[in-house]
């Protein structure tokens, strides 16, 4: 296994989760190093259960419940998380936030980072996480930017599911699987803990039956159940094909 830190940017509370759980969990199992990073708490527009319940609350409360949703989410997976707390919908980058971004990816230094696909006409926070993401890989590879970590290489980037059920709709072509056979029972058990949004579970499981499905097929493995679908933001490029 060649990624040892692993950093996963996620723009609301559960999309580390539901997208990329099986793999974290997958990962954080074998020994990596994994950091979440949640650029927002999902309090206004990725809360629908909790503003069902309390629709007299207020968003610090919705902030709250949705910290320790997603906390309780990655400690299942054996990761840790962080949360920068900058509003959803809509989530606003200005140039202090993205130094503030390629400061975090300096100080984690990851192999790999994991985030959104990056067009998304249904839910614009996506998008514009993944640019930001992108230009703050720019930043932490300047040399010229000061901060209190050095400058460091750009990192692998690959796009993890677009979102449900607008998949096919935003476009998203995944050219990497990973088998979550082993780690699927985890993220099962992390979706539960995010009781704000309880159609994940459902949803995310029938995405990773289908990407399986994919995955069988592609690779003639029948052992595989569940997978997560992937695409790589940079070329691979290698000596040898792999």
């Amino acid at each position: 296994m060649n990624t040892k830190r692993m950093l996963v940017v996620s723009a609301h509370a559960a999309d580390f989760c539901s997208r990329a759980g099986g793999t974290i969990a997958k990962y954080a199992s074998a020994g990596a190093s994994v950091r979440i990073l949640g650029l927002t708490c999902g309090e206004r527009g990725e809360s629908p259960d909790f503003w069902r319940q309390q629709p007299d609350a207020t968003l610090e409360m919705a902030k709250e419940t949705r910290i320790t949703e997603s906390t309780a989410a990655a400690s299942a997976l054996g990761a840790e998380i962080r949360f920068k707390d900058w509003g959803d919908y809509p989530l606003i980058f200005d140039k202090e936030r993205l130094v503030e971004l390629a400061e975090e990816i300096r100080s984690a230094t990851p192999d790999v980072i994991l985030t959104h696909w990056p067009s998304a006409p249904y839910n614009q926070d996506h998008a514009y996480t993944t640019d930001a993401v992108i230009r703050a890989c720019g930043l932490a590879a300047a040399a010229g930017l000061k901060t209190a970590h050095p400058s460091m290489r750009w990192p692998v980037i690959y796009f993890f599911e677009a979102g449900v059920p607008y998949t096919e709709f935003e476009g998203f072509l995944p050219d990497t699987y990973i088998d979550i056979t082993g780690a699927f029972e985890k993220k099962l058990q992390a979706l539960r803990l995010l009781k704000s949004q309880s159609q994940l579970p459902d949803w995310y499981s029938g995405y990773a039956l289908q990407r399986a499905h994919q995955a069988r097929t592609f690779s003639g493995n029948p052992d595989i159940k569940y997978a997560e679908a992937f695409k790589r933001y940079r070329p691979l490029v290698t000596e040898f094909f792999p």
